[in-house]
């Protein structure tokens, strides 16, 4: 019960951050507008008697300025963030884990190819949430049943890192569904949040990651997430062979 607390805790903590961001960027754009309606209204006023005949006038434009860059800094203040506080965890433990909260039917089956030994810079519920958010979705592109593939590997061009691979053997996406699935609250199935796949991608690119979604060429979808090695985190990430816990 510990770990699925854990689990659920660290999701509704994604999707009030997901919220928030989103809330963050309309309030912006509100108070753009609000900014430039000022600024017109001041002018105009400028040109007028009352001006010059009334201090509080151009006092309470001041104000006005100074309050929407005050809500601003509020809204673009963030906790900050030590790279070398992030934990590490096992990259093949945790997709075991995730793998095992989703909701996966048992029309649906599952192939486990968890060959990564590298760790990734995050909490292990973190990437645990991570992989389930992408088994569910891809769960829910295949109402009928099909094959479940999750994939990690160790990541060896370049320098170096955690691959981490979901597919699915469903039906595939639309054109829009593919330019949008990034998107918050964006989905194609009714009653669903679409919060899953922006949850993924805020993990992702928080640590310096790339993550893609693309179509198999003989139908189906598969995310696919790289997280790069971390400088300070090289010459510790590997595990040994006995430690291992993928499975084929």
């Amino acid at each position: 019960m510990g770990a699925r607390a854990d689990l659920q805790a660290r999701e509704r903590a994604a999707v009030a951050d997901v919220v928030a961001s989103t809330l963050r960027h309309d309030l912006r754009n509100k108070l753009a507008s609000v900014r430039n309606a000022s600024f017109y209204l001041m002018r105009k006023m400028q040109k007028t008697d009352a001006w010059g005949a009334d201090a509080r006038v151009e006092a309470f434009f001041q104000l006005i300025d100074k309050e929407l860059a005050a809500a601003e800094e509020v809204l673009t203040r963030r906790a900050p963030v030590s790279s070398s506080d992030r934990p590490l965890c096992h990259a093949s433990e945790a997709a075991e884990r995730g793998l095992a909260e989703a909701r996966v039917p048992e029309h649906v089956r599952v192939v486990r190819e968890l060959k990564a030994r590298d760790t990734v810079p995050l909490d292990v519920e973190d990437l645990a949430l991570l992989v389930r958010c992408l088994v569910d979705n891809a769960v829910e592109a295949m109402p009928r049943g099909g094959m479940l593939t999750l994939r990690t590997w160790d990541v060896e061009e370049g320098e170096g890192g955690v691959g981490i691979r979901v597919e699915d053997s469903g039906e595939g996406l639309t054109a829009e569904a593919y330019s949008r699935a990034f998107e918050p609250f964006y989905s194609t199935r009714p009653g669903h949040a679409g919060l899953g796949l922006n949850i993924v991608q805020r993990l992702v690119l928080r640590q310096g990651g790339k993550v893609t979604l693309d179509g198999g060429p003989s139908g189906g979808t598969h995310v696919e997430v790289i997280f790069p090695h971390r400088p300070e985190a090289r010459g510790r990430t590997r595990l040994g062979q006995e430690e291992i816990r993928g499975s084929k």
